[in-house]
């Protein structure tokens, strides 16, 4: 255990933090995962809609000195599957809200193309795939300004334009299918995030750039959930299935200082925390939850199916 105390970084480091990360080829958004949810769009019973837009600016690098800065627009998409003009359960799944977590968009891509169409005649469902795609192509975090949007998904006054857009598609969503009725829900929704061996170096900039007091912890291992009080029940279920499909749940005392319960961490137990994306689904949905797959081993090179195949089990977890 240590401890790291610094001077809080100025603003014009935050400011510039983001641009002076390179897109990694192989996590290039509109490259990797633009044309399979596009080809999604193409299915019978799915429905590709974009739902806003993200624009970000990159630093060029010419023989180690920055030449110039470069501005990109990428889409953002949400995937409607099944029949909408009826009113039957619909379900939420949610990838990539921290971009350097791969497993979430992947999770979520392969869901939607190898075992959603199973569930069209009994639910909706809406996916979105990544709704931070600069951080997922830079394998971030942060997106710019080094705004963290699981501390920013705010029903209204979001700092950034990723969980505006999400608050706001969210919101139209909810309006065309029970006309704005508060006392009608979407079913559950689903955040899938990871604990990969970056968090360490991200905890300690965050030590850094906050002059904050960094101590790492004991790393947990498996996958747990994050759930709300009064969605335990379902969340048991989900946790179930995980091991049902011979997943490793996170069997610690306790989880980021909280109590374990079984896999699940339930939200009363963390302390005041806001801005997740869990919160921002809860008003329209009658469960929200987070997945929390955590490996000090996981990294970009782990293979796919090691980090997707916990996730995947959440997902169906979620589902009566």
């Amino acid at each position: 255990m240590s401890e790291i105390k610094t001077e809080p970084w100025p603003q014009e480091k935050f400011n510039k933090w983001y641009q002076e990360h390179q897109v990694i080829p192989s996590r290039d958004y509109v490259r990797t995962l633009v044309p399979r949810i596009k080809a999604l769009g193409d299915r019978a019973g799915f429905k590709l809609e974009k739902y806003g837009e993200a624009s970000y600016t990159t630093c060029d690098a010419v023989g180690g000195s920055v030449e110039k800065t470069s501005r990109v627009t990428h889409d953002l998409y949400r995937l409607l599957i099944g029949d909408f003009s009826q009113e039957i359960p619909c379900y939420i799944v949610l990838g990539g809200t921290h971009g350097y977590e791969k497993g979430g968009p992947l999770a979520a891509l392969k869901f939607a193309e190898e075992e959603a169409s199973q569930y069209v005649d009994r639910f909706n469902i809406v996916i979105y795939p990544c709704l931070s795609p600069g951080p997922y192509e830079k394998e971030l975090r942060f997106t710019e300004g080094r705004i963290d949007i699981n501390r920013d998904a705010f029903l209204d006054n979001a700092q950034s334009q990723e969980m505006r857009a999400l608050a706001k598609s969210v919101k139209e969503l909810h309006q065309r299918l029970f006309n704005g009725d508060p006392n009608k829900k979407f079913t559950a929704a689903i955040d899938l995030h990871e604990t990969p061996f970056m968090d360490i170096a991200i905890d300690k900039e965050n030590a850094a750039a906050g002059g904050e007091t960094f101590e790492l912890d004991i790393f947990p291992k498996g996958l747990f959930l994050i759930a709300f009080n009064e969605d335990q029940h379902l969340a048991n279920k989900i946790i179930q299935n995980v091991r049902l499909e011979g997943h490793h749940v996170v069997d610690d005392d306790t989880l980021y200082g909280a109590p374990n319960n079984d896999g699940v961490l339930l939200m009363s137990e963390t302390g005041p925390v806001t801005g997740r994306v869990r919160q921002l689904l809860k008003h329209f949905t009658t469960a929200s939850f987070t997945t929390e797959y955590c490996d000090i081993d996981l990294t970009d090179e782990t293979p796919d199916v090691e980090r997707v195949e916990p996730q995947m089990a959440a997902i169906r977890g979620m589902f009566p």
